[in-house]
């Protein structure tokens, strides 16, 4: 079996996944009433970016890569546009959902700031600040595009691409996750200080367990960026071995959307709770469906054996 045709059924496992978990959030979130608040809002917005990017990956990318199309692998710039865009998205609701912990904590009585109009008109300009710049990127007429040799999307080798994608590509990232981590170690700190408080002090507020649900998704995924990030822009120029290179670039590129929905759905025990009861509906219809399906074909196997049974009956009289 070819290399690329390994590469090709990795990807298509991994972008199965997260079509599977992220639309799973998109279409269901919605639908949970303890989402309807500005950490259930970033949350869904952060799962269009990632069902974007898996959805992209999994619909073009896998084919382009598994059958070898030199077309798709010709024009694969156009392709990476949208898989940057939900990557943009992606990342900047990370920011926010950090944010967003970071104000619960810091002023758990008086959080005021994430109101839904304040949250929808942060969750708009993120969006148009994404799509922007991937215009701007499209305009300054680099490309990124698929490697075949090294089974990553590469930027296009001139100065100036080199120049632009280190500025408004690399250093973005890093400087959004540094403060996202930032961020998170503060609000893991300030949690445990409140916890300890509110075992002295029965005034004091302790976070209760959605909210610490919460903190724990967001920690999560924004560890799992910081490594991405590390292993996509800081370590895999080091290596010269292929497939750990595809490892710590596609590879982790794509497995990170993937499991965003997925930490989003285990985080959540409402969530859960609504995909269980919906599953269980759905067996329970099918039971009876099958249970009535079953009394009907009984019943009319039985008439017929009855019909039968008369006329043979009639004729051996007879």
């Amino acid at each position: 079996m070819e290399d690329s045709v390994i590469v090709g059924i990795i990807l298509l496992y991994v972008s199965m996944f997260g079509v599977l978990t992220n639309w799973t959030v998109l279409l269901c979130l919605p639908r949970i009433a303890s989402f309807n608040k500005s950490f259930g809002y970033i949350t869904w917005n952060q799962a269009f970016g990632d069902a974007l990017q898996s959805t992209t990956v999994f619909i073009l990318v896998v084919p382009m890569v598994f059958f070898d199309l030199e077309f798709m692998k010709t024009n694969s710039n156009y392709i990476s546009l949208s898989m940057l865009l939900g990557y943009d998205i992606s990342v900047l609701s990370h920011l926010l959902l950090a944010l967003n912990r970071l104000c619960v904590v810091a002023s758990p009585t008086k959080f005021q700031l994430y109101n839904e109009k304040l949250t929808f008109s942060m969750i708009i300009a993120v969006n148009i600040y994404a799509s922007a710049s991937i215009v701007i990127f499209f305009l300054s007429g680099c490309k990124y595009s698929w490697s075949s040799e090294m089974w990553m999307f590469l930027y296009h080798v001139s100065n100036q691409c080199v120049t632009f994608s280190f500025y408004a590509i690399f250093c973005k990232y890093i400087c959004i996750i540094f403060i996202i981590v930032l961020i998170d170690v503060f609000v893991i700190c300030k949690a445990r200080l409140m916890y300890k408080k509110s075992r002295t002090d029965a005034s004091s507020r302790p976070m209760n367990s959605k909210e610490i649900c919460f903190l724990v998704q967001t920690c999560l995924q924004g560890v799992l960026f910081s490594i991405e990030l590390i292993c996509y822009f800081i370590i895999s120029p080091t290596v010269e071995d292929t497939w750990v290179r595809f490892f710590m670039t596609t590879f982790a590129f794509s497995t990170i959307h993937a499991c965003d929905g997925a930490i989003s759905i285990a985080c959540n025990s409402d969530f859960r709770s609504y995909l269980y009861k919906k599953s269980i509906r759905k067996i329970r219809a099918g039971a009876e469906a099958s249970t009535i399906y079953g009394s009907r074909v009984e019943t009319t196997t039985m008439g017929f054996r009855s019909r039968s049974t008369s006329r043979y009956s009639a004729n051996f009289q007879h």
